[in-house]
């Protein structure tokens, strides 16, 4: 973890400023994916095909965020961000003018702008929250992200049954733009280490070097497979959880949205949850794994789920899969950056976040496969089960040699 930590008001303002961030550029990345069954007949494709639309994103994600960390030090981590959250509002604009070619244009729209974000965040919080707090801290803001989705399960479904789906889409850019607009004022409390230099774009070495330097790190090595494993599980859940209900479950496109927004409310609570604990037990990589093998139960579970049963058993299994494969990312970034070299969390995020994104990227492909030569949601949802499992034993015995 770098420097000390300064003043609380500074470490109030970052925290509540980028947890909203994180709810807003969280909506406009899902923005397709609850959006897909109003859309999908517009554009004569099946809902599930948004994986496509989801791959498509976390690849242009990975592409900026290689080399992020060293951008956010010359520009400044708000100007970043504000430049990510303008390129994403323009994705949401594209998406909004329809069909097929200009819904894959503006996937990698998002990507581009939504990538940098996390490793912007981590940077300033990094520099001001409390080291005793570090994992805590790093969870409430990443809570912006299931709250992100929970807000797009809840409200965009309505937005596209009254005004029509492309209007729906608009309005998540346009709220984004406002964003952007909105945190220019903090340029003058966070943007005050800016490196400068005539060279904006990452040289090769500065790329590959916080890479190797993870890899060599005997926990964040493992940590990496988890992470992957991990972000995998969440893009299913949050991705393809309203297409999952209405098709698979034969409920309602409201109520599907609903159900996406108890699963991902439930992630908020589960990342400051976990991120709590974790402080508590000073022990994050075990954390992990514990919350790999409640995963894993979970999607277990979820695989035998039929529209026999009753609403309240899909809530209560989606809730305890929402509580942590949705809940794990502000321990999994903490750990990441408290072992990074000081003034450096930024780099060390971008690394680890590779895997992360390259999980989310593979998963929805691997899934809607799986589902196009079974027919099931069901072997999908066992597959991710075993990965996990198998990744969660890897690391809580690496966290076991380490203590």
């Amino acid at each position: 973890m770098s420097a000390a930590p300064t003043d609380l008001r500074r470490y109030l303002a970052a925290l509540v400023s980028l947890t909203l961030i994180q709810v807003i550029s969280t909506m406009v990345f899902n923005q397709a994916s609850v959006l897909a069954p109003a859309a999908a007949a517009e554009f004569g494709v099946a809902a599930a095909d948004v994986a496509y639309y989801v791959s498509i994103v976390y690849l242009a994600a990975m592409i900026s965020t290689v080399g992020g960390g060293t951008i956010t030090r010359r520009l400044g981590p708000i100007r970043f961000i504000q430049t990510g959250l303008t390129i994403a509002a323009l994705g949401s604009f594209v998406f909004a003018t329809g069909g097929l070619a200009m819904a894959a244009l503006s996937a990698f729209i998002v990507g581009l702008g939504s990538g940098p974000l996390t490793i912007a965040s981590s940077h300033i919080l990094a520099r001001v929250s409390p080291p005793r707090l570090a994992n805590v801290t790093f969870s409430l803001k990443q809570s912006g992200v299931p709250l992100g989705f929970a807000i797009c399960g809840a409200v965009l479904p309505t937005l596209a049954l009254d005004f029509g789906w492309r209007w729906a889409a608009v309005s998540v850019g346009v709220l984004s733009i406002a964003a952007a607009i909105a945190i220019q004022p903090l340029r003058a409390l966070y943007d005050d280490e800016r490196s400068g230099g005539s060279a904006r774009l990452p040289t090769l070495a500065e790329i590959f070097e916080p890479l190797q330097l993870a890899w060599r790190d005997p926990i964040l090595r493992p940590m990496c497979f988890i992470g992957m494993l991990f972000s995998a599980t969440q893009a299913i859940v949050v991705n393809f959880t309203v297409v999952y209900a209405v098709d698979g479950l034969q409920m309602s496109y409201v109520l599907a949205g609903a159900l996406l927004s108890a699963a991902t409310l439930a992630g908020a609570f589960g990342r400051i949850f976990w991120g709590a604990l974790a402080d508590l037990l000073r022990k994050p990589s075990a954390v992990l794994a514990g919350i790999g093998a409640i995963i894993a139960m979970a999607a277990t579970v979820m695989s035998f789920s039929t529209p026999a049963w009753p609403t309240t058993a899909v809530y209560i299994v989606c809730t305890i899969l929402g509580g942590t494969a949705v809940g794990w990312n502000g321990v999994f970034i903490a750990e990441s950056a408290s072992r990074a070299p000081p003034g450096r969390a930024a780099e060390f995020t971008g690394a680890t976040q590779l895997f992360v994104f390259c999980g989310a990227l593979l998963s929805p492909l691997l899934f809607r496969t799986v589902l196009a030569i079974t027919g099931v949601y069901e072997a999908g949802y066992l597959l991710l089960a075993a990965g996990v499992a198998t990744a969660s034993f890897f690391l809580g015995r690496a966290a076991l040699r380490r203590s």
